[in-house]
């Protein structure tokens, strides 16, 4: 069962919907929360090309915007006591210095999963689709991460879980169930294959995992040689769910050279509702 979660807090609106989120989690669970809002510090000071003498005024640039950024993160911080006591969730916050997806992999060692928004940052760069930070994480981090987008339908009960039978997968399945989060909520294991019997059996053995400990749950086997992100997006919107559940990678060979697979990324990208990954 899930005791505690660490989320992160930047000026993004999917950070928004996130904290909107993580309090959600904590009151259903009585768990701990922890918001974590990062100086990127090493991101503002970075070197960069300046006419000879003008080494000074770069200088002085870089503190500038750290006193700038330094405020601003006092702003958040408070915003987000705030919303924990308005909320009645007991919280701590925490200031960090640093590259920001190491600050928040050093605060999750003593945490159950890191939510952060889609867009998250911490530069205040405006525009992206998955946040740097975000990428980071999913490569590298042990610890589940629930990404939540920046629109609002993620109120909506039951969870679609992509099962292709790989072990990322499975272990995303795994965690997700014995984290609690499944919350007796409808559990639909969707598999997709080009041999439909090849789907069914696969969706049948990930609804086994969950019925045998006692969810409710139904197995889509999905005949599709097509695209698959697409695919998913569209069950989890004909479902009316409020949640992806899937593995991270598809090959643990190419971890620490790639993002995430290709379907995997356009998932995170195009969904309206959170998506927990593990690997």
């Amino acid at each position: 069962m899930i005791k505690s979660m660490v989320v992160a807090i930047d000026s993004t609106e999917s950070s928004a919907r996130a904290q909107e989120y993580a309090l959600t989690l904590a009151k259903r669970y009585n768990a701990e929360l922890t918001g974590i809002a990062v100086l990127d510090v090493p991101w503002i000071t970075a070197p960069m090309a300046t006419p000879i003498g003008a080494g000074y005024y770069k200088a002085h640039r870089d503190q500038t915007i750290l006193a700038n950024q330094s405020q601003a993160l006092d702003d958040k911080i408070n915003a987000f006591r705030k919303l924990c006591d308005d909320a009645g969730v007991p919280a701590r916050a925490v200031e960090a210095q640093g590259v920001p997806s190491e600050q928040i992999e050093h605060e999750a060692d003593r945490h159950d999963m890191i939510i952060i928004g889609r867009e998250t940052n911490f530069h205040g760069v405006k525009g992206h689709d998955i946040g740097d930070v975000v990428e980071q994480l999913l490569k590298d981090n042990p610890r589940p991460v629930l990404v939540v987008p920046p629109s609002n339908t993620f109120k909506r009960d039951g969870v679609v879980v992509a099962f292709d039978g790989s072990i990322p997968a499975s272990r995303a399945m795994q965690m997700f169930c014995l984290m609690g989060l499944a919350n007796g909520g409808p559990v639909h294991v969707v598999s997709i294959d080009a041999d439909n019997d090849k789907a069914e059996y696969l969706a049948a053995r990930g609804a086994a995992f969950f019925e045998s400990h006692g969810e409710k749950v139904t197995a889509h086997g999905l005949q599709s040689s097509g695209d698959f992100a697409q695919t998913i997006l569209n069950t989890v919107e004909s479902l009316g769910v409020g949640m992806v559940v899937m593995g991270a990678f598809a090959n643990r060979s190419l971890m620490r050279q790639i993002f995430v697979g290709s379907v995997t990324k356009q998932i995170i990208r195009a969904s309206t509702v959170p998506v927990f990954l593990h690997h």
